[in-house]
């Protein structure tokens, strides 16, 4: 068996509509997006968030939560919160045109990408990063890398250094209260 196709069951279980064409299919190489290698997807993935768009990327996140409910090298499941993609957001990237090239987003995490090219893409977990670098090559091209389609990212933004303060300024007065309470606890025990 080559391919996992759990779209099939994905619409038995209501997690996908019925619709007219395709969506992604989770490949037999996959075995976590934590993988240097990702995740390999046959199929195309957009930044649509509606269910009823196959190629939407809420249906690669549901795709890939069902393959990891039978193939425990998956890891846990995923939740991907999208930020932007190559295809409506000029200046992400550099190598347009090319199967290689580096990313920068200020002001925002990623921790998963999905690399589109020919008829297939990867979707990668990462540390949360602003920048990095992004290639093709984990999508089976044969004899030449394939030329990217486009890339779409998932994270967050990061936190500016004023929340920065209060969290830590919150995290140090739960402490102080927990102490206080230790310390009221131990007066009424001696």
């Amino acid at each position: 068996m080559h391919k996992f196709t759990f779209q099939a069951a994905a619409l038995a279980l209501g997690v996908f509509p019925l619709a007219a064409q395709a969506g992604p299919i989770v490949a037999a190489s996959c075995n976590s997006v934590a993988s240097p290698a990702g995740c390999l997807f046959q199929g195309n993935i957009n930044s649509n968030p509606n269910p009823a768009n196959v190629n939407g990327y809420k249906n690669a996140e549901a795709l890939y939560n069902l393959f990891n409910d039978t193939h425990p090298s998956a890891g846990p499941d995923i939740t991907l919160n999208y930020l932007f993609d190559t295809d409506t957001t000029a200046g992400l990237i550099t190598g347009v045109g090319s199967a290689a090239g580096t990313w920068s987003i200020p002001g925002y995490y990623v921790n998963f990408f999905a690399v589109k090219a020919g008829p297939s893409f990867v979707l990668y977990k990462i540390a949360q990063a602003t920048s990095g670098t992004w290639d093709t090559f984990d999508i089976p091209h044969g004899a030449n890398p394939r030329e990217l389609s486009h890339i779409v990212f998932f994270g967050g933004a990061v936190p500016e250094p004023a929340a920065w303060g209060m969290m830590i300024g919150g995290f140090g007065l739960a402490g102080a209260a927990v102490r206080r309470r230790k310390a009221k606890v131990q007066t009424k025990l001696a």
